[in-house]
């Protein structure tokens, strides 16, 4: 069972970033930039830019990049055609549901969710929810009996968050009429703005420490300074004044996060192999449709058999499984490659480990089984982009595939270069640059006769890239060699 959290917010010029710690390690990292892109959670002012009746939906400019894509389902009250529901030039109320990676614009609703600390106020609703993770009954009865007093006096729907469990019916009712005050005030401002224009924005991380992760999990929140310190603070006294108390200054000459390692640990957690203690490994992949694990044993030889060792690295790539995904704070498909067992016993307990870690994760995760391949499928809900999206960059050298032409290959495909010039009538003297161990290559393999070819090695080339140049013989660089 996971103990305590302890969270550490530092802000270092104009980027803020959350780690959440449990058990001296690093399980989640969140940053929040200038510049990011995610929209999730915010509410605008939208205008109708197209209606297309083919996809019974309509996109919606939002004053960003991209359009806004919203379903004819997700447009209050739903479950009609979109040429009925809305039309061109019109302005709704909408709120971002998923930040669309690769370009795409964000997924909307027209039924706007106002999240607090111990409920989601759902204006365009009238129904009331339990949170699943509030497993017992008696208090899941009490929850709903509250939700729906405070739904016949107020009007909107909620959901009661798993925060809720055990809050008194006042301290409810105290936040359902400040959500339904807010909802009201959204609903004013649409009334007078200017389409398209932003009325909420979802994603300051100060806001989201305090609201979504402060509470009796949490043993301190530790702040690195004193301006973020006093802005925690303040919403705290607004959104949780009974944690205020867990909000602490940190005033040590080391830097928190350098106390904790978290760049160390991040660092490992954005690497394709994650190696276990055992001796085993688990490779992540993430890709534009869904994320794979393979899990493989490695040296791990295990107690007395085969099968205690595959069934034993199982359940511990099960647990750095669920963490690397919360720290890489992946969202959607996600299918892993277990090592095979035969034993029916053993591939039900597997799944129950995954549900078991799956708990300790504030985003929503559903196990759904093991396929007739053997293989384990899960979801984990996508709220923004996972982490390697926002610290990493596609690799100029491979372009994103991870693997690059060999330094034999690169030297082949110089020599057919210098053949077809060659081979067209070129023959004058020609000088060939490129990486010192592509170059190694080139002298080994030769190349074609037809005019004189010098080479030599140059720092500064990537995999894969060379140059072929015409050439003075009179002026040849430093450290040429003639290679026929």
């Amino acid at each position: 069972m996971t103990g305590a959290r302890t969270l550490l917010i530092e802000r270092m010029m104009d980027q803020t970033r959350l780690a959440v710690i449990e058990d001296g390690r690093l399980m989640e990292l969140h940053v929040e930039r200038p510049d990011a892109e995610n929209l999730t959670g915010n509410v605008y002012l939208g205008r109708v830019e197209r209606v297309v009746p083919g996809m019974n939906a309509a996109f919606i400019d939002l004053g960003t990049d991209k359009n806004g894509f919203l379903a004819a389902e997700d447009i209050a009250p739903g479950d009609r055609r979109v040429e009925k529901a809305v039309r061109p030039g019109q302005t709704l109320l909408v709120q971002v549901t998923k930040s669309q990676p690769g370009g795409k614009g964000p997924r909307l609703t027209g039924k706007v969710t106002l999240p607090g600390r111990s409920m989601a106020l759902m204006g365009e609703e009238r129904s009331v929810g339990v949170s699943r993770k509030i497993e017992g009954e008696a208090e899941r009865e009490r929850l709903h009996d509250i939700g729906v007093t405070l739904m016949n006096a107020g009007g909107a729907g909620l959901i009661l968050r798993t925060a809720a469990e055990g809050a008194s019916e006042e301290a409810l009712r105290g936040e359902y009429a400040r959500l339904l005050s807010w909802w009201k005030a959204l609903k004013n401002a649409a009334e007078h703005a200017v389409a398209p224009k932003r009325l909420h924005d979802d994603n300051a991380l100060a806001l989201r420490v305090v609201r979504d992760k402060l509470g009796e999990r949490v043993d301190a929140l530790w702040v690195d300074g004193e301006a973020l310190y006093g802005e925690l603070r303040g919403l705290a006294e607004a959104l949780a004044p009974e944690w205020a108390d867990r909000i602490r200054l940190h005033t040590g000459d080391t830097p928190l996060f350098d106390l904790y390692r978290v760049d160390a640990q991040a660092d490992k957690g954005l690497q394709k192999y994650v190696w276990l203690k055992s001796g085993g490994s688990i490779v992540i992949e993430e890709t534009e449709a869904l994320t794979v694990v393979d899990v493989n044993t490695g040296k791990f030889s295990g107690g007395r058999d085969a099968e205690e060792t595959r069934f034993a690295t199982n359940l511990e790539a099960a647990r750095e499984m669920m963490r690397q995904l919360r720290l890489r704070d992946i969202g959607g498909i996600v299918v892993a490659d277990f090592i095979d067992m035969g034993s029916e016993d053993q591939r039900q307990a597997l799944l129950d480990a995954l549900r078991e870690h799956a708990k300790h994760d504030d985003t929503r995760v559903n196990v759904v089984g093991i396929t007739p391949l053997g293989l384990v499928e899960l979801t984990r809900k996508k709220e923004r982009q996972s982490l390697s999206r926002q610290l990493l960059h596609t690799c100029s050298d491979c372009g994103g595939n991870g693997v690059v032409f060999s330094h034999e290959t690169t030297a082949r495909r110089l020599v057919r270069e210098l053949w077809r010039r060659r081979r067209g009538g070129d023959g004058s003297p020609l000088l060939v640059e490129a990486d010192a161990k592509v170059y190694g290559w080139l002298k080994t393999i030769g190349v074609p006769e037809g005019g004189t070819t010098y080479a030599r090695a140059k720092a500064g080339f990537g995999a894969g890239e060379y140059d072929i140049s015409p050439v003075n013989e009179a002026a040849l660089p430093p450290n040429t060699v003639k290679l026929n």
